[in-house]
């Protein structure tokens, strides 16, 4: 029988039953080593990626292209959005941005992607089905992006403090009911905080007289990120997308539109530029092109002209150290003095409040915030915080254009924009086509942008010919962004564990770039150069040699309040398309946003290793860094710090 076992157990190793001389045998067995249930699917990080085209060669297809088949005018997030739409179902698509991607309106939103509560509020108590479309449609917008950009947008709690009790139940009904018109794409479900738990969270708010705080959820993102994302990922896709080119007239054919005359603004050359259909999708500068379009020749009007598209209004955001709300949880402030809602968010570290309302004349394409409009906003902070607010606590400020917008038919010429009337007035977006066959896009909102440029691309293909292309449908429901391929919420404990980095840089990168940090790390490794703050290469002017061979300086920029580094800068110079010290403070990196005085300082050691790079001389350096110090001064800093920081860093 030991016999009969043994040769059993080495042969089959299996569990049975015999009947042997009329007795039952149970032959047990040793599993094999168990196949392992949890087999990670991660790709090795990135460490190599090929640049992408260079100006030049995006340029020099302005020459060898007879035609394209769109041409965008535009680079916010509509006319990015719409390049990537177009060249995804099979078109050729040129973009053209007078300044840099996200320069205007597009840099200076709340950072929300969200349906919007307060149009909730108004579509139930108004009973306005029009209000109640643009929440879903935006709340549907909003899963979009957290899944087509998973690195820059994520989701975050928001809580409204109630101190009336039977004001408890109404703002809770009122996040259910947000939560239910998400419907499988709600993101979490809403809930009331007691006095104590809001205290234990939010320990900077006053609880004296708190009942409790009802806590909904919406999105965050870095939009500017976002609107420079799209431009590359456009890039990737065939278009040709250019920052600072001017378009300086609409050519016109027997009244019909058929390309524009551009200048590009680094050398001043002036290309014509040939395509079957152009697309106005300038935002707040929509009625530039549309007076324009007017012109027989194509050309701008040789006075002013007040806005019949766009109804401005400047809406003013500050930045605050990140003691001023709770790290993970954001503050809606429903009922402000003048009867806006108001918001106080976490945001790249930092905290964001905003926004004022405050009607305009004319489009500004550098609107300045205010001091009364900075102060607002501080006093609405104050009603809730339990220590003073104090105005050199503001870190950084700025001003957008809202992209409200109207049918232009409706209003007069030349009639004042703040006295016409409302009639007409879009809350979501528009489209139009005028007799030349220019077609404008405007309004709506960040959340929105996909839907919009959908709806436009989609209105082109209808609307023209394109030689009898067969066009794709739609695709950006399901391309992922530049960045966000194999990207996971772990990336920063990946990065960590490969290049041995502090938290804080980890968490920088992954949540900006994605799964294209690992390349600024290389970037990184390469020389302790790279590993600078570009605040101290500013003040110090090291030279790699120098940094090197100095003694007693600390490298790691963690002796630093803000994670940017020289090699993030190197990053953008060979991927993004920076072309100014403005575009890598401001857009690339929010330093600008974030601590306004921090940016001042890293402006001549951004100006010296770019000027190096793209081969500026003395001149243009030093008008590169002018601009760049007054741009960056007009953004919450008030005029004597300016003048001192100016000083300083010459």
């Amino acid at each position: 029988m030991s016999r009969f076992l043994a040769s059993k157990f080495a042969k089959t190793a299996l569990a049975t039953t015999a009947v042997i001389g009329g007795s039952v045998v149970y032959v047990d067995y040793i599993k094999p080593p168990a196949v392992p249930e949890l087999v990670t699917s991660y790709k090795p990080l990135r460490k190599d990626l090929p640049a992408p085209p260079k100006r030049e060669e995006l340029v020099s297809r302005l020459e060898t292209t007879p035609k394209f088949d769109v041409l965008v005018i535009g680079g916010g997030a509509v006319g990015t959005g719409t390049a990537l739409d177009a060249a995804t179902r099979g078109l050729n698509v040129c973009l053209l941005e007078k300044t840099d991607f996200s320069s205007g309106t597009s840099s200076k939103s709340t950072k929300m992607a969200h349906g919007g509560v307060r149009y909730l509020e108004k579509a139930i108590f108004q009973l306005s089905k029009a209000q109640l479309d643009l929440v879903i449609e935006a709340l549907n917008e909003r899963a979009n992006m957290l899944r087509t950009a998973p690195h820059l947008c994520s989701v975050l709690p928001i809580m409204i403090p109630v101190y009336k009790w039977w004001k408890v139940p109404y703002f809770f009904m009122g996040c259910k009911m947000y939560d239910w018109f998400a419907g499988h794409q709600n993101l979490r479900s809403s809930t009331v905080f007691s006095r104590e738990m809001t205290a234990a969270i939010a320990p900077m708010i006053d609880d004296s007289n708190l009942k409790a705080a009802c806590v909904y959820h919406d999105g965050t993102f870095n939009d500017a990120r976002m609107n420079a994302t799209l431009a590359i990922t456009a890039v990737e896709h065939g278009a040709t997308v250019l920052n600072y080119f001017d378009v300086v007239q609409l050519v016109k054919n027997e009244g019909k539109i058929e390309g524009v005359r551009a200048v590009d603004r680094e050398t001043g050359k002036e290309h014509l530029i040939k395509a079957t259909a152009v697309v106005n999708a300038t935002g707040p500068m929509a009625d530039k092109i549309l007076e324009m379009d007017e012109d027989p020749q194509g050309l701008p009007p040789k006075i002013p002209q007040p806005p019949r598209m766009v109804v401005p209004s400047s809406g003013v955001h500050v930045v605050l150290p990140e003691y001023y709300c709770p790290r993970d949880m954001g503050m809606l402030d429903p009922s402000t003095s003048d009867g806006r809602v108001m918001f106080f968010l976490p945001w790249q570290g930092k905290v964001l409040a905003g926004t004022t309302d405050t009607p305009l004349k004319s489009v500004s394409e550098n609107p300045v915030p205010s001091e009364e409009e900075i102060q607002d906003i501080l006093n609405e902070l104050s009603k809730y915080i339990v220590f003073p607010v104090h105005r050199e606590d503001v870190l950084s400020a700025w001003s957008g254009i809202r992209p409200l917008v109207r049918d232009p038919s409706t209003v007069p010429k030349g009639q004042d924009p703040t006295t016409a009337s409302t009639q007409g007035l879009v809350r979501s977006h528009l489209i139009t086509q005028s007799e030349t066959g220019l077609v404008t896009i405007s309004g709506g909102k960040w959340t929105t942008y996909r839907e919009m440029a959908e709806e436009t691309v989609t209105t082109l293909i209808k609307k023209f010919n394109f030689d009898g292309k067969n066009l794709k449908p739609c695709q950006t429901n399901e391309i992922i962004l530049a960045g966000g391929e194999d990207y996971s919420k772990n990336y920063s404990a990946r990065l960590i564990h490969e290049y041995r980095i502090p938290l804080k840089l980890a968490k920088h990168l992954s949540h900006n770039y994605g799964s294209r940090s690992s390349l600024i790390l290389e970037l990184y490794q390469e020389s302790d150069f790279n590993k600078l703050p570009i605040t101290l290469a500013a003040t110090k002017h090291f030279e790699p040699s120098e940094v090197v061979n100095s003694e007693g300086n600390n490298l790691s920029y963690q002796s630093f309040d803000e994670p940017f580094t020289i090699a993030e800068l190197k990053y953008s110079l060979k991927y993004e398309y920076i072309r100014t010290p403005v575009d890598f403070l401001a857009r690339r990196t929010r330093l600008a946003f974030l601590n306004a005085r921090e940016a001042l300082t890293a402006v001549d050691g951004v100006v010296s290793i770019m000027s190096k790079e793209l081969g500026w001389d003395d001149a243009t350096s030093k008008k590169m860094a002018k601009d760049a110090k007054d741009y960056i001064g007009k953004m919450g800093i008030s005029s004597k710090e300016f003048d001192v920081a100016d000083f300083v860093i010459q």
